[in-house]
């Protein structure tokens, strides 16, 4: 095993406060404001317990939740944190999560001080009577204004939309690209209506087949405007890909602290913290599993398979110690000749028009 003294680790710290609960959201997060001074104390003691004090880090996101509604003051003070225990680098990517309603002068000068040099901001729709029936609680218009704030601090920012969402036409996915047009990286995701969500007990079911068609409308449009695809949700303009994000779908090792955040050493030790916030704060402590062989092929072929590079034949002998073709000769035989998978340039990956059936072609090279 790698000494993670010779490792370089992402690091993310999850921040789970909002405003408002959106009705697609399934993830972690409350609206209980009272809650987060003491959520900050457990995180701080987190990192400042942390087996792996001292290790090189050169990417940090803090996501959310949305962690610009912290009460001003803490992103500096956890990020302080990070910086006495572990090494930053001088040149890492530090990014910070936004939503437009709680954008202000102070939360970006408190962003640019801690040190982030990237901004991720959430738009979903240009459209306030869609926004309004996703349960978003910003308006275009204060997008708008959150976007000429950050413009003046940060070159770096990037905004997300959802696919698929209550009343949304193909118009407003082509309006919603276009506000977003300048940035350096979007992300566009298909919804998925989980269980436990409001959507989910309104009945609200996603389209797949409309969803289909605005990620394809959308694909192009975004090529058009410059930005380059590298992953199946995310598109950067040249130089400009998210470092963090990488990580994850490279399937290297990164450090998760906070409620609900997972980490991974790069190599079989994978480890998650519990849902229940309250916990997080009495005990910030989470709990490791082992990989076994089969879930180590499961999810680099999973992850590496939503990129636009591929499976990596080289990386992929080195990892593993024998060759992918060796059990999968047949099945990419037959997918090569669905026209779903390419072999190309030491690498196979999904077919570049047939990334939304990505998960149909995952399943048929996992192992049961």
């Amino acid at each position: 095993m790698t000494d993670r003294k010779d490792k370089m680790f992402g690091l993310y710290i999850h921040i789970p406060f909002c405003k408002a609960k959106c009705k697609y959201c399934a993830f972690v997060s409350t609206p209980d404001f009272s809650l987060q001074k003491n959520y900050v104390k457990a995180l701080i003691k987190e990192i400042n317990d942390s087996t792996l004090i001292g290790s090189a880090i050169d990417t940090v996101y803090i996501g959310g939740g949305t962690p610009s509604c912290l009460y001003r003051g803490a992103l500096t003070d956890i990020m302080s944190a990070v910086k006495d225990n572990f090494t930053l680098l001088r040149d890492a990517e530090i990014t910070v999560e936004c939503n437009p309603e709680s954008v202000t002068e102070e939360f970006a000068d408190e962003s640019k001080d801690l040190g982030a040099n990237r901004i991720s901001m959430g738009l979903q729709s240009q459209c306030n009577a869609v926004l309004r029936a996703a349960g978003r609680i910003h308006t275009l218009e204060q997008y708008e204004k959150a976007i000429d704030i950050l413009s003046e601090k940060f070159n770096n920012i990037s905004s997300d939309i959802i696919l698929g969402l209550p009343l949304q036409d193909i118009s407003d996915v082509d309006k919603s690209i276009s506000v977003i047009s300048e940035l350096k990286h979007v992300s566009v995701y298909a919804l998925t209506v989980e269980q436990g969500t409001p959507l989910f007990a309104e009945g609200y079911t996603a389209d797949d087949d409309r969803i289909a068609d605005f990620y394809d409308f959308a694909c192009e449009k975004l090529a058009d405007l410059g930005f380059c695809r590298y992953e199946v949700s995310n598109f950067a303009k040249i130089g400009y890909e998210s470092m963090h994000n990488k990580k994850y779908w490279n399937c290297l090792p990164y450090i998760g602290f906070g409620v609900a955040a997972h980490g991974y050493d790069g190599e079989r030790t994978r480890y998650m913290h519990g849902d229940d916030i309250a916990e997080y704060i009495m005990s910030p402590k989470a709990q490791s599993y082992t990989l076994t062989d089969k879930d180590m092929y499961n999810e680099y072929v999973m992850l590496r398979l939503r990129t636009e590079r591929g499976i990596v034949l080289d990386d992929f002998a080195e990892r593993f110690g024998y060759d992918f073709f060796h059990n999968n000769a047949d099945t990419v035989k037959r997918l090569q000749g669905e026209e779903l998978i390419v072999c190309a340039d030491g690498s196979v990956k999904i077919a570049e028009n047939k990334m939304f059936v990505m998960n149909y072609i995952i399943e048929q090279l996992m192992l049961d």
